[in-house]
């Protein structure tokens, strides 16, 4: 990730400049290895022995919200940090293959400075006492910088425009503290998500290539 860039720099285009959201770059160090590069910029990079991802990279400036509301019987829940982390662990275990985390590795992210809890959403099923979706934005009040990182929906739940509605009450929450919002999420996946950010209003062209060695590809920029 390109950690010299200045905070000018990044605004002038967030997308073209950096990989991640402003914060994450200075904050994170990449696995060892492991290169992240502008796909405009793959032609001058050896890839011999790496394997690549690419990620989209997407902003919305907070302007003509897309209007996008839950299907009748979905509510959203703010997510109690007190009581559900173990829950949120739960749910995002149950989105992947392959994927464990624990309440105590959630924990640590309301510990970032961009933790804000009104913008950890559950939406809820009036028929059922377990989440069917999960979104999560951070803030970063420095540059007035908001980044969704976490916006999932189980299976038996998709189709039915509530990841669409979701995305839509992150951004109307982002909107009094944020100038603009970010997202990033893997280009060549077969859930399409950059044909949801786009449907709610997200736009842009870049492309982010993580290269590693097959040990490192554990890279998330999402």
């Amino acid at each position: 990730m390109t950690h010299d860039i200045t905070k000018d720099q990044y605004l002038q285009d967030p997308c073209g400049t950096c990989a991640t959201a402003f914060w994450k770059n200075a904050f994170f160090k990449k696995p060892h290895g492991t290169k992240v590069v502008h796909q405009a910029n793959m032609n001058d990079i050896t890839a011999d022995g790496m394997q690549i991802e690419r990620y989209f990279r997407l902003v919305h400036r907070l302007k003509d919200i897309a209007p996008h509301s839950l299907p009748a019987n979905y509510y959203f829940q703010t997510v109690n940090i007190q009581s559900q982390l173990s829950t949120v662990a739960h749910f995002l275990n149950n989105c992947y293959d392959n994927f464990f985390i624990t309440a105590d590795q959630v924990e640590k992210w309301t510990k970032y400075m961009v933790f804000d809890n009104s913008l950890w959403l559950f939406v809820y099923s009036l028929s059922s006492s377990y989440p069917v979706a999960l979104g999560i934005a951070d803030i970063d009040k420095t540059i007035k910088e908001g980044s969704l990182e976490w916006i999932q929906t189980l299976p038996d739940a998709r189709g039915k425009g509530i990841g669409a509605a979701l995305v839509t009450e992150l951004l109307l929450r982002l909107l009094p503290k944020a100038d603009f919002a970010t997202v990033s999420g893997l280009a060549d996946s077969e859930f399409k998500p950059e044909a949801l950010y786009r449907k709610c209003g997200f736009v842009g062209e870049d492309i982010w290539c993580v290269l590693a060695p097959t040990r490192n590809l554990d890279c998330k920029l999402a």
